[in-house]
């Protein structure tokens, strides 16, 4: 799982329509269309917004309503054409450039965001969601520098703004610097400590420093704000492996693994904490099963081989070594060296 920047588009946006009523006015007129808005019929919405534009080609709050609606339905090309008749009749409204922004980012076109969150800036200084957005879209275009920037500066201006952090502790993991992202993520964590994402994320920057126990706790904490949270038990069953909690190890991998689930290398995983326990029946099990899902998995058959010589079925064990040192495993050689070459032909490629 690689590391992500991540950044809340729609913050502020669950206001934003009380806000423009509040800005623009609301015409008597408006009910309806705004009715079929609220209902999620946006292509009637759609419709009733364009007949009262065409009464009325002044009418503000019907272009932000027909933009939301076209938003609603992915279309954002037509949503930026009404929210840019809105700033035109509007120029000094802050956060029409920061809608704009928004929907540029809906397509991937990092530029246009980042110019339309700079307009955004320059009308409103404090604008920290804007400094926030548009940190992301410079990370997304390779301008980490100016990102950098941004996230601080977004950070200072609202300082119960956990976003910021969370997106410069990521951008600190690119640049490797994981103490000092561990200290972001820690910020994020006081400001916001139900979001099990952060957890996640400063558990990974403790992985990255060899730090297994902090970033224990780190993933059982996500596990207690949410259960489901798959990450979660896959990482914190590969640090079980490492300080030899098998059982606990057993136990997260058993959470991500379902009849019809092709987790091929948790499969592996679950068989080797099962091998640790002595339970060499199941660790055969799971390898045979990863084996299935990956056919060429060397290490599956190395792992399970070592589980039939324990059960002592030594030809099957040594027809696994084989096929390990055949893929190129070549911790296999001493296996079969021990067990196998007087009964068994080595395979070479």
């Amino acid at each position: 799982m690689g590391y992500r920047i991540y950044a809340n588009w729609r913050t502020q946006l669950i206001s934003y329509s009380l806000y423009l009523i509040a800005t623009f006015g609301f015409a008597q007129d408006n009910s309806q269309a705004l009715q079929f808005y609220k209902d999620g019929r946006y292509l009637k919405a759609i419709d009733a917004f364009t007949l009262l534009i065409k009464a009325n080609k002044h009418d503000t709050s019907a272009y932000i309503y027909r933009g939301l609606s076209k938003e609603r339905i992915k279309d954002y090309s037509g949503a930026r054409k009404d929210f840019k008749k809105v700033s035109n009749l509007y120029p000094q409204d802050a956060r029409t450039y920061f809608k704009l922004g928004v929907l540029w980012s809906e397509t991937e076109d990092y530029y246009h965001s980042i110019k339309e969150y700079t307009k955004a800036i320059a009308i409103d200084s404090l604008y920290a969601v804007a400094y926030n957005n548009r940190g992301n879209s410079e990370y997304m275009v390779g301008d980490g520098n100016h990102a950098m920037l941004d996230f601080t500066i977004a950070a200072r201006v609202d300082t119960t703004y956990p976003d910021p952090m969370y997106n410069r502790g990521h951008l600190k993991m690119v640049f490797e610097d994981y103490k000092g992202a561990i200290d972001d993520f820690s910020r994020a964590i006081d400001l916001s400590p139900s979001d099990p994402d952060i957890w996640l994320s400063r558990a990974q920057a403790f992985d990255a420093i060899n730090d297994t126990i902090d970033a224990l706790n780190d993933y059982t904490n996500v596990i207690q704000i949410d259960s489901s949270y798959t990450d979660a038990y896959y990482f914190r069953g590969c640090n079980r492996l490492k300080i030899k909690d098998y059982k606990g190890a057993m136990e997260d991998f058993t959470m991500l693994l379902t009849p019809d689930s092709n987790y091929y290398y948790v499969r592996y995983l679950r068989g080797n904490a099962f091998d640790s326990l002595g339970k060499y029946q199941q660790a055969i099990n799971d390898f045979t099963e990863a084996l299935r899902l990956k056919p060429d998995y060397a290490q599956s058959y190395l792992g399970r081989g070592y589980a039939y010589l324990k059960e002592g079925y030594s030809a099957k064990a040594c027809d696994d070594f084989n096929t390990a040192r055949y893929y190129g495993i070549q911790d296999a050689a001493k296996f079969i060296d021990a067990n196998c070459r007087p009964r068994m032909n080595i395979y070479r490629k």
